[in-house]
């Protein structure tokens, strides 16, 4: 299992109500893509308005650690990992 902390700001904290979650993945789902699918089943506001064919709308970002931009939905994750998901306008 990986387990994933997730951040959320602004508009994905107002769709899933929290500032933060716990994920726990299967290895086989150890993705970005694989991430936000189990947020979209687990928070479905989150899914219907953040997540586009399985990855972020364009109007949203993903940040590993506070140091890395993810925009691959292939993007390996490591247990662990930190992700900040926040509107696009506000990473920069």
């Amino acid at each position: 299992m990986i387990n994933i902390t997730v951040e959320f700001f602004g508009i994905p904290r107002q769709r899933t109500g929290e500032a933060e979650a716990s994920v726990s993945l299967g290895n086989d789902q150890g993705t970005l893509a694989g991430l936000l699918h189990q947020l979209s089943r687990d928070f479905t506001d989150f899914g219907d308005t953040c997540v586009v064919d399985g990855q972020l709308d364009p109007l949203y970002i993903a940040n590993r650690d506070g140091e890395e931009f993810l925009t691959d939905p292939a993007s390996t994750l490591k247990d662990g990992d930190r992700i900040l998901i926040l509107s696009s306008d506000a990473g920069g």
